[in-house]
This record gives structure tokens, C-alpha cells and sequence, in this order.
């Protein structure tokens, strides 16, 4: 039984992070919103207005050619020996 000790931090570490993001996850009061028609009209004021632009002479970023998929490959480039090729 003594085995298992090594268990219980982990295990509390647990049970707190669940507590919480439910603590976190709760639902949260409705006094501190404002449904107003003024809120209203702020909100569609702010979204009626455009937004930033980029400068005209800003160069476009390109993709990339191909995707990268977090795996570094190494190019194979093969350089010629002057004694000759190398056995392998």
C-alpha cells in the first residue's frame, strides 16, 4: 500500500485543476451587463466604422510552398571527394 503514495499528488493535482476550471467554467452574473439601446448604438456605431488598413506600400507576405508539418529534413546534398566517392 505504501507503493501507491506516489499517487496522491498527482491525484490532488487533479481534483484542484477540476475544481478549478469549474470555478473558472461557472456561469457568471447577469448585473454587470449592459442591454441597453445606448450599448446597442455603440456596438453598431463601432462596427459600422472600417478598420484598420494596411499601408499602400506594405509587401504582402507569401505562404509557403509546402506545408510545414514540424519535422526538419535535411537536404541531401552530396559533395564530390577529390579521391573520389566515399565506399559506404
Amino acid at each position: 500500500m505504501e507503493v501507491l503514495w506516489w499517487l496522491a499528488p498527482p491525484a490532488a493535482a487533479t481534483v484542484v485543476a477540476m475544481l478549478w476550471a469549474g470555478w473558472l467554467g461557472r456561469r457568471r452574473d447577469d448585473d454587470h451587463r449592459d442591454d441597453s439601446e445606448a450599448a446597442l448604438a455603440r456596438m453598431q456605431a463601432a462596427l459600422g466604422r472600417p478598420g484598420p488598413r494596411r499601408p499602400a506600400n506594405a509587401v504582402p507576405t507569401s505562404a509557403p510552398a509546402e506545408p510545414s508539418h514540424g519535422v526538419a529534413i535535411r537536404g541531401t546534398v552530396r559533395r564530390s571527394s577529390p579521391r573520389g566517392p566515399s565506399p559506404r
